[in-house]
């Protein structure tokens, strides 16, 4: 799920120069007293905004949109990976920025490309933590190479489900990314079902607006592990049928139904107040805590109980936490699973992440996405932890 945007708060992070770059680029920065102005002092700008003509009001909305979806630890991993890919030369720049908004703006303003194609990858980051992010995996662990040819087969396939199937998608558009770390994503633009509803026009009186909206599905491949990962609305007759199309049209392979994932991951010992947690030295990891565990009663997976840490109430530790439930419920730690754990990585060296937070779900579900810029293997490292 995307973030909740707050137009104000997002205004309130970014300092007052890089805004004032951003509207004197739209054409917008007169009227506004910027040197009268203190940081987050952001309401002659926010009423600026408001009064731009209606592109241009959608346009800086869009951005701050996208800059509040990459104003965070994971953002900031993405912006690095595609600075390090592209224009390597301006890493010291943006790492001497203040704050990850002032980053992200930065980014907009001085390398366009650099930030919509984080965007992009920010966007299905935030996708994949919602109900219709489907994975599988066993496929083949094979490089690809994705050429125009690829992409039209695969829009191809994709219209022709669609439109046997439920009479939308005549018209497909796909474009594809490659991130640094080795997956392939495809994002796929359908046109929905029209519609016509009700606007108001330039002159604020009520009118129909014919319009062809869009909806979208999202691929991710994974040579390195041969795993696919989706975000397609609709059930397993739905994504199932998809999944077939893609490893048809991209990975030239002929596939059946999903086979169940196998489990990557073991999280039971960790309960024990006296685990390890390894990392390599070399990765810069000074620290590493659990703050978050969701416990199952044995048997009973259904049933579950969200533990954290609560400063309000001392617990400062996540063994706190699990001992005063278990005493509670006079169980020991041998009569619960753990379901999830969340985690949290701090960094010895400082940078754009100076630390990171993951979690990881039994069987086979971990939502670090990517490698960490100050920690260039720490996805190995979430293996090892799990060990």
């Amino acid at each position: 799920m995307a973030k909740i945007f707050d137009p104000r708060r997002v205004l309130r992070k970014i300092s007052n120069a890089l805004l004032r770059q951003c509207y004197e680029r739209h054409g917008a920065a007169d009227g506004i007293p910027w040197d009268e102005l203190r940081e987050t002092q952001i309401e002659p700008m926010f009423s600026a905004w408001q009064q731009m003509p209606d592109d241009k009001r959608r346009h800086i909305q869009l951005v701050l949109q996208d800059i509040n979806e990459l104003a965070d630890e994971r953002g900031m991993v993405v912006l690095v990976e595609e600075l390090r890919r592209t224009s390597s030369e301006l890493l010291d720049t943006f790492n001497a920025l203040e704050s990850h908004a002032d980053r992200a703006m930065w980014c907009y303003l001085n390398v366009l490309g650099v930030f919509t194609v984080a965007a992009y990858f920010a966007r299905a980051e935030a996708l994949a933590r919602g109900r219709y992010w489907i994975k599988r995996n066993s496929l083949p662990k094979q490089a690809i190479n994705v050429t125009p040819v690829i992409r039209e087969t695969l829009e191809q396939e994709l219209k022709q489900f669609y439109w046997n199937e439920q009479l939308r998608g005549r018209v497909c558009k796909v474009e594809h990314y490659s991130r640094a770390e080795g997956s392939e994503y495809f994002f796929a633009y359908l046109d929905d079902y029209p519609d016509a509803p009700v606007v108001f026009d330039d002159q604020d009186h009520l009118t129909r607006s014919k319009e062809r909206r869009v909806f979208d599905n999202v691929f991710v491949f994974s040579p390195q592990n041969g795993s696919l990962e989706t975000y397609v609305k609709g059930g397993r007759k739905v994504w199932e049928p998809l999944h077939e199309r893609f490893c048809k049209a991209v990975l030239g392979v002929k596939v059946g139904p999903a086979d169940p994932l196998r489990p990557a991951y073991v999280l039971d010992h960790l309960l024990r107040p006296d685990r390890v947690m390894r990392t390599d030295p070399t990765h810069r990891i000074a620290s590493v805590a659990i703050t978050r565990v969701r416990l199952a009663p044995s048997g009973r997976p259904s049933e579950y109980v969200e533990l954290g840490l609560d400063r309000e109430r001392d617990i400062t530790r996540i063994d706190s936490a699990i001992d005063e439930y278990l005493n509670t419920r006079r169980l020991h730690p041998g009569s619960v699973a753990v379901k999830q754990m969340s985690f949290l990585l701090k960094f010895s060296e400082g940078g754009p992440c100076r630390q990171m937070t993951f979690s990881v779900s039994c069987p086979n579900s971990c939502d670090l996405k990517m490698l960490s810029p100050e920690a260039p293997n720490s996805r190995h490292d979430c293996y090892t932890l799990m060990a």
